[in-house]
Parts: structure tokens; sequence; C-alpha cells
């Protein structure tokens, strides 16, 4: 191993997190954003909750989630509860980080959430998507967990939702009820300028007959694993990685999930009910969902995450 990849490996990847804080927030803002989270992680072990009366017939939530995001995930499952009711299931997929102590903590939040092994999911894609078949679907499932979002919760059959962890409900989530009673594909509507994909809609389609949907972004996805052609999905992936070789995963995984979208027609969501905060300066009062990315992680890890225990 060289020493470029030495010093990556043990300096600048392990330290990434704390030099983005460090960045954009200062070292009062570093603080202020670590010590909420820590304090988040300690009241989310304390947190119990039970699912109750499930059938096929109620909605169920699917999370990618692991070691750095188990407590995010719990207080939007416990959001939730709070808004929905506790007649619903829960899956967890593993980020590749998921051992026996993260699962330990999940099943003692509640027992009934479902931790979907490695092994189950293997299987699957060697029956729906092997190897021989998909390389290249394959191939970016081993390159980033943002891949895991988009094949293993949506390789499953029928209609599956999928929510990110940091995210929190505060309202009756009445857009997604609907859209899991008509079967409806939906998605998050990206609220920056430009959706997060390799290029845009325009040349996607013009150079390489890509069909993709302006301004989805992943927070909340929603289509049907049985109408997904993964033949057409790997011919794409292959274009796209031959063509944007410097493109990072998010570029990809979008590009991708909003391909499938087009194809199943979906709908975005209010972004005045499911909005989606960037900045500090957040609003969140009268949202259903809020979900906090970028700068929006400093209020989200400092207060937003407490007002779930107001309800309590």
């Amino acid at each position: 191993m060289g020493l470029g990849s030495l010093i990556y490996k043990f300096y600048y990847k392990p330290t990434l997190k704390f030099r983005y804080n460090l960045t954009h927030f200062g070292v009062k803002g570093w603080y202020q954003l670590s010590t909420g989270e820590a304090n988040m992680k300690r009241e989310a072990l304390k947190l119990r909750n039970y699912l109750s009366n499930y059938s096929k017939d109620n909605i169920q939530l699917n999370f990618l989630t692991g070691k750095n995001y188990w407590h995010q995930t719990i207080f939007c499952i416990e959001s939730f509860i709070q808004h929905y009711g506790n007649n619903f299931s829960v899956n967890i997929y593993s980020d590749g980080t998921i051992n026996d102590e993260i699962e330990s903590l999940f099943k003692n939040y509640c027992k009934e959430i479902e931790i979907v092994s490695n092994e189950k999911i293997e299987t699957k894609l060697q029956r729906i998507i092997p190897i021989k078949d998909f390389p290249y679907l394959n191939q970016v499932r081993a390159w980033h967990p943002f891949f895991r979002r988009l094949i293993d919760i949506h390789i499953n059959p029928g209609w599956n939702l999928h929510l990110d962890s940091d995210m929190l409900f505060f309202k009756y989530p009445s857009a997604l009820i609907e859209a899991f009673e008509r079967k409806q594909a939906i998605f998050m509507f990206e609220q920056l300028d430009d959706s997060y994909f390799v290029d845009s809609v325009v040349v996607l389609k013009e150079k390489f007959d890509i069909d993709t949907i302006e301004k989805v972004n992943g927070g909340i996805i929603a289509y049907n694993g049985d109408q997904v052609n993964y033949i057409d999905l790997e011919e794409k992936l292959k274009v796209i990685l031959q063509n944007y070789k410097t493109a990072i995963p998010a570029e990809v995984e979008q590009t991708l999930m909003s391909h499938i979208l087009f194809n199943q027609y979906a709908k975005p969501l209010s972004k005045d009910e499911y909005n989606i905060f960037y900045g500090k300066d957040i609003n969140s009062g009268l949202k259903t969902v809020s979900h906090y990315i970028f700068k929006a992680k400093k209020p989200y890890f400092s207060q937003e995450w407490k007002r779930v225990l107001e309800n309590l």
C-alpha cells in the first residue's frame, strides 16, 4: 500500500466527518452538533415501543441503516408511531455495518422490528439479478451503500416504501398512506435547483435515451418492485458508468432511481408538507415530514429530535 493510500485510510477517511463539520459549523457549532447527537443516542437507548395488529394490508417502512444512523432510525420510527399509530411493520436493511450489538439496539427499542439478514438478501439477488447476467448492478452494490437502498429494498415483490433515517414526522402522513393504498409510485421533491443526477434530464434523454424525472430526492421513495425491468436497468447503468466515469455514487444511484420512477409514472410528494431542510435556519412546525441534510444537521441534532420526546 502506497503512502497516499495509507494517508487516506488512516487520516482522511476516519476524520472526514469531523473535518466536514468543523469547516461548515466552526468549533462552537461542531461542539453543539456532536453534543446534541451524543444526547440523541442516549435518549434513543431509553425509548421503547411496539408494533401491533400488523397484516399485509398495513403499510411497511423500510430503512437502510447501520452503526452510524441507528439512533436516527429509531427517532424516525418513533415520530411515525406518534402520528400514525403502531399498526405497521418495519424492515431494517444493513448498510454493511449492522452487527449483533446494533441489531440488539433495534430489538430493545421494538422487538417486532425485522432485521433483514444479508443471507436472505443474497439469496434474492442470486435469483433475480445473478452476477453473471447483471455484472454492473452487482458491481455498484459492492461499490457503495447507496445502491443497497436501490437494490436490496426494492428487489422485494410489490410496492415498497423506503425512508432515510434523518427525518421526523410531525403530522399524520396522509399522502404516504394514500399512495400505499393506490400503490402509486412517489418520491420526495428536490428543492435545490438541480436534481443530484450524473447529467441533466435533457442530455440523458437526447444523448443516451435515458428517461428520468426532474427534482427527485431519495429521502422518501416508493414504487413497485415487480414492475422494474432489471435488464433495462443493467443496460442504462452500463451506459452511465462508461460515460460518466467521475460520477460519485449518489449521482449514479439517484439517476437510476429516477429512471425507475419515470417508468412507473411516479408523483412527487408536496414540498410544503414533505420538506427538505438544507440550511441552519429551519421552520418545521407545520410540516408533515422534515428531512434534515447538509447544514440542517446542526438544528436536527441540537434541537429537532427533542420535539419527539415532548409527545411521549
